[in-house]
């Protein structure tokens, strides 16, 4: 509907207003040439066919001025062209922000409405020019009121929504809106708007709060419907320099802590720099990393445990344009399957037995907006996998017990150690689940194919533990540091990451030690039987391609792999590995 459109009851009273004041005919043309308002003689003798030409012609013009209607050359093709009714016209375009939204036509039917319409047009045009800004700021008013009455009923929505109980008050501490979450914890029973707060919260002292003071208590009030004290706060609302009531929330002192810790964990913010590592793999992934953040495509992070796929997926969340909305991390593995779909797409009230009241949503509703990242997804059920694949494809969920469904505006990431290629394979992940996902894949190699970052990590982990313990541990002694690199680190960056933590704990002197690290890393220290450099390096030479060959696998095809991803020939890959140690 055009703007004009959105008025016409208003536009029509302007009309006859004009029309019976000036003695005049009047109409209202909207830039889709729709007639919104019209005096009774014009539509008695134009009635609502309307000369497209003519009103383009007005719009380039902004103002005309006709003495003869039906001679000019935006008449040619009227109906009325050389026979108009009409005997002069006023016409001036209608602006609002700078844009043309219709014309606003005087009409002239009589000679004697001729003589004064052409007797004073400058006076009669600034007239119809106030008459089209009135029109204008009541358009203003139409928008100002429909865009209130949207965040009224979204701010509804919201303190419904809240675990948080909400209660405002005006100046008088007489209850203006209070949600359900508070209705429940006060027991109020039926309509409360015209009652005062104190009624059901006796001991507090409201008044403050009313002199323009913010008040934060425990609360341990035995009107209160809850087991562990209650944290009220309040905050005064001030409308031109004047105290015109309060909001006051009421919140669960336990369950606040651990939402905000839990929050806290969760919305650390990460970046691409807090990646550590100088390896061509490394920076080849973060470069490839922060082209995934330019985009919103689904991403597949493939790797072994602790190579840091939540890492490289929160970095590519924090990098994005959804970074001022949730990233919202769930472990498919760690949540048991009965409760993955609630947990996954929330629930309403009464779909199972402990539902909470008023349902709950789910952490894709949480992440609206913004990042989901689903790790181990290769530990999905099947039956999960399907409901997920719908998701993706329809971005709309629907909650366990809902008949609805909503949609939702989500990236997701997606992360496992599994080959998710072999299970679908066998059975155990969908095919085109898996498409889905790997819409864009990240993989991330070991840490002991990339051997170059595991002192770059060292060092990296070793200033953040001396600042944590405000030790001045300056480095490793050379055995440690050859340990270290020689060491297969299994548990990649992870298991490194938790050496040098322990290390740093136990070390009494200026450097890190052989005896500071774990046992299973110092233990029988390979390096220790080698004392030429050359025997050192045929040593890691060896290691590097036996861990390779572990990744890939044993077969002919895989030990081809290793070999093209370390650079060398497959009867070189063979000639080393049967060199004598």
């Amino acid at each position: 509907m055009t703007k004009l459109g959105q008025i016409k009851k208003t536009a029509q009273y302007v009309v006859s207003a004009i029309a019976s004041a000036m003695e005049m005919d009047v109409a209202f043309i909207d830039e889709n040439f729709n007639l919104v308002a019209t005096s009774k003689t014009f539509l008695k003798k134009r009635g609502t066919n309307i000369n497209k030409k003519f009103v383009r012609g007005v719009i380039k013009n902004k103002v005309m001025i006709l003495a003869n209607p039906g001679f000019n050359e935006l008449c040619k093709g009227c109906v009325y062209e050389g026979n108009c009714p009409e005997t002069a016209e006023l016409i001036r375009t209608i602006e609002y922000d700078n844009k043309i939204i219709g014309v606003i036509l005087m009409i002239a039917y009589t000679q004697k409405q001729k003589d004064k319409l052409l007797g004073n047009t400058a006076g009669l045009l600034d007239f119809i020019g106030e008459m089209a800004n009135l029109v204008c700021n009541e358009i203003r008013l139409n928008r100002l009121l429909k865009k209130e009455k949207i965040i009224q009923n979204q701010l509804n929505a919201l303190i419904n929504f809240m675990d948080t109980g909400i209660v405002t008050i005006d100046a008088k501490g007489v209850i203006t809106q209070v949600n359900a979450h508070a209705n429940e914890l006060l027991k109020l029973k039926g309509a409360t708007t015209t009652q005062l707060l104190e009624n059901y919260l006796p001991k507090n002292d409201f008044s403050p709060l009313l002199d323009g003071k913010i008040i934060v208590r425990q609360e341990t009030d035995p009107i209160l419907n809850m087991s562990n004290q209650c944290l009220l706060s309040g905050r005064p609302v001030e409308v031109e320099q004047q105290i015109v009531g309060a909001i006051i929330s009421l919140e669960n002192i336990k369950k606040m802590r651990s939402v905000v810790y839990e929050y806290s964990e969760k919305q650390m913010e990460t970046t691409l720099d807090d990646i550590h590592g100088s390896s061509s793999d490394i920076i080849k992934i973060k470069e490839y990393a922060s082209l995934l953040a330019k985009n919103d495509s689904t991403v597949l992070i493939q790797g072994e445990s602790g190579t840091g796929k939540e890492l490289f997926a929160r970095s590519i969340h924090y990098g994005s344009q959804r970074v001022t909305s949730p990233f919202i991390p769930i472990n498919c593995a760690a949540i048991p399957e009965a409760l993955l779909e609630s947990e996954l797409f929330g629930y309403d009230e009464g779909a199972f037995s402990g539902a909470k009241k008023g349902g709950k949503p789910g952490k894709f509703e949480i992440a609206s907006g913004g990042t989901i990242f689903l790790d181990e997804i290769g530990d999905m059920p099947l039956h999960m996998q399907a409901k997920l694949l719908r998701v993706l494809q329809d971005k709309r969920v629907e909650r366990v017990g809902g008949v609805k469904s909503m949609g939702v505006d989500v990236r997701v990431i997606a992360a496992t150690n599994q080959n998710l290629l072999k299970m679908q394979k066998k059975g155990e992940f969908r095919e085109d689940l898996y498409f889905r996902l790997n819409v864009m894949p990240l993989s991330i190699p070991p840490l002991r194919a990339r051997r170059e970052d595991i002192m770059v990590l060292s060092n990296y982990f070793l200033k953040k533990y001396s600042k944590n313990f405000n030790l001045k541990i300056k480095g490793y002694s050379k055995e440690a540091e050859q340990v270290l690199m020689a060491y297969h680190w299994p548990g990649n960056a992870r298991e490194l990451q938790n050496a040098i933590e322990y290390a740093t704990n136990v070390e009494k002197k200026e450097y890190i030690t052989l005896e500071s690290l774990p046992d299973s890393i110092s233990a029988g220290n390979p390096l220790k039987k080698y004392k030429t450099l050359a025997d050192k390096i045929k040593y890691f030479e060896i290691s590097m391609i036996q861990s390779t060959i572990k990744q890939h696998g044993n077969s002919v095809e895989a030990k081809e792999k290793a070999a093209k991803e370390l650079g060398i020939s497959l009867p070189t890959l063979y000639r080393k590995l049967q060199t004598p140690r």
